[in-house]
Formats: C-alpha cells, sequence, structure tokens
C-alpha cells in the first residue's frame, strides 16, 4: 500500500514532505525494519534505533534529528500503529454457515451471516447473534446467548446461561460458566453447593486461552465491558469486574471479589474472596490481595499495600544483614566489656 493513502485515511501528517511515492510492504520493530517498512517510536530509550533504522516511514510523537526515514506524527504512535494494523491486515471473515459436521439443535436461534465450523455443537435455546464466528469443536451448552460479531476459537466451551455481549473474543481451550468452588462443610464431609447463576460478559471484551471464568453460586458472574483477560487466568464464583479493566497471565480472582473499572491485575496476582479492588488501582506482579484496595494508585507485595510503602519495606529487608553484623557486634562489645 502506498504511504500516501495511509496518511490520507488517518489523515497523518509528515515532519517533513514525503517525497516520492513510497510503497508500505510491511511493519516491523526498529530494530529490523528497511526499506519498505513502517514502524514505530513509543519508547524514547529507543530514540536511538529510530535515527539508526533503514525504515522508510516511523510513527513518532515528536521530530527525531538525525533519523533518515519519514517521520509521521501523531499523539499515540502505539495507538496509531494499532489502527494502522488493523486496516493494513484485516482479519479474514469466515463463510456464513453451517459445517456439516457441526450439530445445531432445531431450536437454536442463528443471526445472519454466522459461521459454525467444523463439530461445534449448539445446543437447545442458544441465540447466535449476527456475523459471529464458531471456529471449530466450540462447544455451546443450552440456552446461551451470544451477541453480533464475536469470534470463539477452536475448544472454546460455553456451560449454561453464559451470556456474551457483541465483539467478543474467546481464544482456544477457555471455558466459560463451569461451576464455581463452592463446597458446605458438615462434619468434615464437603457438601456441594449447587451453582444456579450463569456468566455474563459484556461488549468488547477479550479472553485469552485457557482461562476459566465460573459461574455464580447465586447471582451472575460478570465481566464489564472493554476488559481484557490474558492466558491462564482463574476467576471465581460471582466475581464482578468492571469496565475496561486488565487482568494479566496466571492471576487468579477468588469467588465473590469485586474488580472496579480501568484496573490492571499483573502476572501472577492473587485475589483472595470477599475482597474488593477499587477503581484506577494497579496490583503489581506477584502480589496478593487480601483486603479492600480503594485508592487509586500502585499496590504490591504479600498482602498487598501501597507500592512506595512495599520499596521502603524491601530496603529494610535488603539491610538486614549488615543490621545483624553491627548487632553482633554490640554484643561481643558488651560482652568484652563485662
Amino acid at each position: 500500500m502506498k504511504l500516501k493513502d495511509i496518511l490520507e485515511h488517518f489523515e497523518l501528517s509528515t515532519a517533513t514532505p514525503p517525497g516520492s511515492d513510497i510503497e508500505i510492504r510491511g511493519v516491523r520493530p526498529l530494530s529490523e525494519a528497511g526499506m519498505g517498512d513502517l514502524s514505530f517510536l513509543s519508547n524514547p530509550k529507543y530514540r536511538d534505533q529510530a535515527v539508526s533504522s533503514k525504515a522508510s516511514a516511523i510513527l513518532v510523537s515528536q521530530p527525531v534529528e538525525g533519523s533518515q526515514a519519514v517521520q509521521i506524527l501523531c499523539k499515540d504512535p502505539y495507538v496509531m500503529l494499532a489502527r494502522i494494523l488493523q486496516y493494513l491486515f484485516p482479519e479474514p471473515k469466515l463463510p456464513a454457515g453451517v459445517h456439516p459436521t457441526a450439530w445445531v439443535h432445531p431450536t437454536a436461534k442463528l443471526g445472519e451471516g454466522c459461521h459454525i465450523g467444523p463439530f461445534c455443537l449448539v445446543e437447545a435455546g442458544c441465540i447466535i447473534g449476527a456475523r459471529s464466528e464458531l471456529v471449530s469443536h466450540v462447544s455451546i451448552s443450552p440456552n446461551c446467548q451470544i451477541g453480533e460479531d464475536v469470534k470463539l476459537f477452536p475448544q472454546v466451551t460455553l456451560y449454561a446461561r453464559t451470556r456474551l455481549g457483541n465483539r467478543v473474543r474467546i481464544q482456544a481451550n477457555t471455558v466459560i460458566g463451569s461451576d464455581g468452588f463452592g463446597y458446605a462443610q458438615e462434619r468434615g464431609v464437603h457438601v456441594k453447593v449447587p451453582q444456579i447463576g450463569g456468566v455474563r460478559i459484556e461488549d468488547d471484551v477479550e479472553i485469552g486461552s485457557n482461562t476459566s471464568i465460573d459461574r455464580g453460586a447465586l447471582a451472575d458472574t460478570v465481566i464489564g465491558t472493554g476488559t481484557k483477560i490474558d492466558n491462564m487466568v482463574q476467576i471465581g464464583h460471582g466475581v464482578k469486574i468492571g469496565n475496561h479493566s486488565v487482568l494479566v497471565s496466571q492471576t487468579g480472582v477468588s469467588g465473590s471479589s469485586t474488580i472496579g473499572t480501568h484496573t490492571i491485575l499483573a502476572g501472577k496476582v492473587g485475589v483472595v474472596g470477599h475482597v474488593s479492588i477499587g477503581d484506577r488501582i494497579v496490583v503489581m506482579g506477584d502480589s496478593v490481595v487480601t483486603k479492600n484496595l480503594d485508592k487509586p494508585g500502585n499496590y504490591a507485595g504479600n498482602p498487598a499495600i501501597p507500592h512506595m510503602q512495599y520499596q521502603r519495606q524491601l530496603a529494610h529487608v535488603r539491610k538486614l544483614p549488615k543490621l545483624q553484623e553491627r548487632i553482633k557486634s554490640l554484643e561481643k562489645a558488651l560482652k568484652n566489656e563485662q
């Protein structure tokens, strides 16, 4: 595609006139880009790479002195890169229809343009919105509702009473709506509590592979609009997650916890049951949330506390060997005086 077409489509300007009509054939990192490639600079520490890069064009927020590439000015190069990639490499649509090896219950309703791929199962009472795609080996249990333009990748399983909004994407081998981990104890014996709630996933949610989201015991488990969930995440029964939050790989959220909007749980974060995490909070990797976090900011540690407080604690811990030696010296001096 011609660079001028990209500039026109996104209404972008350049630091200097682009000169000849440049053909953009690929998008690559600064260090690997060559003639015909588009790249981007979003982190100032890679400025030297932008200067030496052989890319034909680079997305920048400010002009970079010394760069020989055409510099495309934009507010946020990384966001603009995402939009250009969507424009240059649109995801192909699967053909409408039901594959001969799939089975769709007669009472299920399919919207216009749906794709039901090989060996998919759609059970009684299900509703699937227009242009949604079940790639292959997808299992949809009774009375599920799926919105429009949803894409479910191979081996995704939706248990009964799961509801998906529009434009939801769920990657392979993820399970939505399985039993919550709920048991009562009677004289040392675990008695199963039937999980009669469902799962509600709202518009524009994306969920990675090998993730499990349990249905609620009584009320639904809810994932808010625009939230993104990574691979290998566990969300317990009755959890409520607000809009536009992010849960990174290997995070686990125990039952009945609440997570606010625009909140990030970094990798390997654990959240105990029945706690509340507020809006615009970042819980850093390997942390454990054991009590409510209300104030926006960064938290870390086990138990999770404000990040700067955690760093001060670590600084004290690093001083412990020297402190131990000082105590030994003082004890030795006292003993010698006696």
